[in-house]
């Protein structure tokens, strides 16, 4: 997909999104505030890596967000300057006391719950899988599964690579199919 038909699929599936939130009893869809530019070159400075543009895009338009219904997060968010720390304890993760796990581990950035709050797996971004455009490949972290950041690019593999476009539409498209089904 290019830039402007990613952008174009990312505003259309929020859009889709704040209309579910409008449509469905107790759900509710809550933005944070934008981030502005020098935040963002803050985030990149602290990180010592530059956030995939996509990633910059969406937060510099709408910010971060969670899905709630009754009151229980479904999908969220992590605010960016916790992309780090959000990070789960080495320790949780099948071998996490192996060293590349760990490494793998302190360098992902973990920008998404991939469930609610009590369970620890999360979506994040793979540093060692970037685009020439500055892309980061988007990989799981489940805690009860090993964690490694595969190099996808460039590998017979590279079909494999996820960005951060076609992760959040594909998950709001998930959320939206379910209370559908519901």
């Amino acid at each position: 997909m290019a830039k402007n038909a990613d952008e174009s699929a990312v505003a259309e599936a929020v859009e889709r999104l704040k209309s579910l939130a409008e449509e469905v009893e107790d759900l509710t869809v809550e933005f944070s505030k934008p981030v502005t530019a020098a935040e963002v070159a803050k985030l990149e400075k602290k990180f010592k890596l530059k956030l995939p543009p996509s990633y910059v895009h969406f937060i510099r338009t709408y910010g971060t967000f969670k899905v709630l219904h009754g009151g229980r997060e479904l999908i969220g968010m992590e605010e960016p300057g916790f992309l780090r720390a959000a990070a789960p304890d080495a320790s949780d993760a099948v071998n996490g006391d192996d060293p590349d796990v760990e490494e793998a581990i302190n360098e992902a950035l973990f920008f998404q719950r991939a469930d609610d709050d009590a369970v620890d797996n999360f979506w994040c971004f793979n540093p060692r899988d970037v685009t020439p455009e500055g892309e980061m490949g988007v990989v799981g972290y489940y805690h009860d599964e090993t964690f490694e950041l595969p190099q996808l690019l460039g590998t017979k593999n590279a079909r494999h690579f996820r960005a951060f476009p076609a992760h959040i539409v594909e998950i709001i498209d998930e959320l939206i199919e379910n209370f559908a089904e519901a």
